[in-house]
């Protein structure tokens, strides 16, 4: 198991934060965010920015902290951050592959983002999909259910089952707000507090 884990692990100390609702970043106005949601659901690998905060939990591992993530058709850009603003870790994916720097300067570095996960807390995790999945779009996977107004509900794709458990607003273009993806085994949660306009 790579060093960095201890990084991930660290995390967890975020979690008094972390899906609670605290400390959360203020929203853009209603006309901002409707332009946002427009831009992100413009096809199947739109750009986007967000902030929002993760849990990975495992038989024996639980990981939390919060995130900014800054994703383009040909690079993305994470800042992991713990308690009090600080950065736990930056990745970037690019070209070249994923690259993931910590707080102390270690470097992991890997062929894909589910690579790295690998690398990270010991499971593949499906984050190259999970980049479609916030946008509310399900890509490859196998929609399952659908909520009253048509949004996706439930996929399973590469053996995740991933719930759409919670959109921003009741209207029919929302973005999803949380998503929870389990294998039976492993589990992650990502909770979005804002969109951003793209740089």
């Amino acid at each position: 198991m790579s060093a960095l884990w201890s990084t991930a692990r660290g995390a967890v100390l975020v979690s008094a934060i972390a899906l609670t609702g605290c400390a959360s970043v203020p929203s853009p106005d209603a006309q901002d965010a409707h332009a946002l949601e427009r831009r992100a659901r413009q096809g199947e690998d739109a750009a986007f920015s967000l902030s929002a905060r993760f849990v990975v939990r495992g038989p024996e591992r639980t990981a939390s902290a919060a995130m900014d993530w800054l994703h383009t058709r040909e690079r993305d850009e994470l800042q992991i951050n713990g308690p009090l603003g600080k950065v736990l870790a930056r990745l970037v994916r690019d070209d070249h592959g994923v690259r993931l720097v910590d707080d102390r300067q270690r470097v992991v570095e890997a062929a894909s983002l589910d690579a790295l996960s690998s690398e990270l807390f010991g499971v593949r995790l499906p984050l190259s999909r999970a980049a479609i999945w916030v946008t509310g779009q399900a890509g490859t996977a196998d929609v399952r259910a659908r909520d009253a107004q048509g949004r996706v509900a439930v996929l399973t794709e590469g053996g995740w089952r991933v719930e759409f458990a919670e959109y921003a607003s009741a209207e029919a273009d929302a973005l999803p707000q949380q998503i929870d993806a389990s294998d039976g085994e492993h589990s992650f949660r990502l909770r979005i507090d804002a969109w951003h306009p793209v740089p």
